[in-house]
C-alpha cells in the first residue's frame, strides 16, 4: 500500500510538471565550476551576481556574457549582495576576506575598490534595508562595516553561541541576530544599549522580519517557530508542526492579513494570522519529492519559488496553489533562487554550477 501511496505521488507530480513546464521560457544560461551559494539581483533589475563553492563571484548585466569578478581558489563564497541602492556589491565566505565592489557606473562592471581580511570565515553578510552600512557575522562576533573604512564602526559578540542569522528591521533602526536560546536585537547607533532578546528553549537557527516590521519569525531547531509581536513584545506564538528541520523562511507581500512560508524537509507550510491576530493558521504544501533548499518572496506580489534537491522549482500563489514547475530534476538540486524585482525573471542555480534566467508567465 506505502508503495502504491508512494507511485502515486510521483504520478501526479509529473503529470504536473508535465503540464505547467510549457508556460515557462529559458531566457539565458550559463555556468560556474561549482554549487551556486548565491544569487542575487541589483535593486534596480539590470544585472544580477552570482557566486560559487569553488570561490567565483559573477556578474551579468541584461543577460549577456558572465563576467567573472573574482576567479574560483578552491575557497566558497557563501553571500554575494547588491547594496540597497545598487552603489555597492559584498561578498565574503571561507576565505576571511570581505570584498566590496563599485557599482556606480551601469554600463561597466564592478570594479573591486576593497579587500579586508576577516581572518576567518564569514558566514552571514547582509546590507542595511536604506543606507550602506553592512552586517557581517564570524563565530560569535558580528561587525558594521560602511565601503572604503579602514575599520568596522561597530563591532558585538554573541555571548551565547556562534551566530546563526543576522536580519536587519526593515526600517533599519535595529539588527537580529539568532543564536543558542533565541534572538538579540541591537541598536547600531546605540552600540553600548543591552539588546533585547526574544528567548526560546533551543537554538534560533534562520529569522526573518515581516515587511512592515511587526513580526519578527524565528525557526528553532526543534522544528518550532517563535513569532514575536514587536507592537507588543510581550505577545509570542510557538508554533509547531513543522515535519522537517526548518531551512527558510519568507514573508509574502500583498496577503489580507500577514502570511509566512517555511520551507520545512520536503514541504512549505504558509502561516497565516487570522483576521483577529490572535492566532496563526498553517497550511501544508506538498509538490517538492526531496529537501527544500532554497525559498524566496516576490518583492512586489504575493508569490514564492522554492526549490529542492528533487531538482524542481515550483512557483507558488498565497493560496498555496502551484502556478509552474520548472523541471530539472534529470540534472541536478536547485540551491539558489532570486526573483528580478521589476522584470518577470526568476534566476536559479543548482549544485552542479548552472545559472538560469526564466520568463515567467503573469
Amino acid at each position: 500500500m506505502l508503495l502504491l501511496v508512494i507511485y502515486l505521488h510521483l504520478f501526479l507530480a509529473n503529470l504536473l510538471t508535465d503540464n505547467l513546464e510549457s508556460e515557462l521560457e529559458l531566457a539565458w544560461s550559463g555556468r560556474l565550476s561549482d554549487l551556486i551559494t548565491d544569487l542575487n539581483y541589483a535593486p534596480t533589475g539590470s544585472s544580477w551576481v552570482a557566486s560559487s563553492a569553488a570561490g567565483e563571484v559573477a556578474w551579468n548585466a541584461r543577460l549577456t556574457e558572465l563576467v567573472i569578478l573574482k576567479q574560483a581558489d578552491g575557497l566558497s563564497i557563501e553571500r554575494v549582495r547588491f547594496s540597497a541602492d545598487g552603489r555597492w556589491l559584498a561578498a565574503g565566505g571561507q576565505a576571511g576576506k570581505l570584498l566590496i565592489w563599485n557599482c556606480e557606473d551601469p554600463q561597466i562592471p564592478p570594479q573591486l575598490v576593497q579587500t579586508i581580511d576577516i581572518g576567518t570565515w564569514i558566514e552571514h553578510l547582509v546590507w542595511h534595508p536604506h543606507q550602506s552600512k553592512l552586517a557581517i557575522s564570524f563565530g560569535k562576533h558580528v561587525q558594521i562595516w560602511i565601503p572604503l573604512a579602514a575599520t568596522p564602526i561597530t563591532t558585538w559578540q554573541f555571548d551565547r553561541s556562534s551566530v546563526f542569522d543576522l536580519a536587519w528591521y526593515p526600517h533599519g533602526l535595529k539588527l537580529a541576530v539568532a543564536g543558542y536560546k533565541g534572538i538579540q536585537i541591537w541598536t547600531p547607533h546605540e552600540p553600548l544599549a543591552p539588546p533585547q532578546s526574544i528567548n526560546v528553549d533551543t537554538a534560533s537557527i534562520s529569522i526573518a522580519w515581516s515587511r512592515d516590521g511587526r513580526y519578527l519569525a524565528a525557526g528553532n531547531l526543534d522544528r518550532t517557530l517563535t513569532i514575536s509581536d514587536r507592537q507588543h513584545p510581550a505577545e509570542s506564538w510557538t508554533l509547531t508542526g513543522c515535519p522537517g528541520k526548518i531551512r527558510q523562511l519568507a514573508w509574502l507581500v500583498g496577503t489580507e492579513t500577514p502570511c509566512l512560508a517555511v520551507a520545512s524537509g520536503m514541504a512549505i507550510i504558509l502561516w497565516h494570522l487570522s483576521t483577529d491576530a490572535t492566532t496563526w493558521d498553517g497550511r501544508l504544501l506538498e509538490g517538492h519529492q526531496g529537501i527544500i533548499s532554497t525559498l524566496v518572496a516576490h518583492p512586489q506580489i504575493p508569490k514564492l519559488a522554492s526549490g529542492g534537491a528533487d531538482g524542481y522549482t515550483c512557483i507558488w500563489t498565497d493560496a498555496g496553489e502551484i502556478e509552474q514547475i520548472i523541471d530539472r530534476s534529470s540534472l541536478s538540486e536547485f540551491t539558489s533562487l532570486n526573483w528580478c524585482p521589476n522584470k518577470p525573471y526568476l534566476g536559479t542555480g543548482d549544485r552542479i554550477g548552472e545559472l538560469n534566467v526564466w520568463r515567467i508567465s503573469a
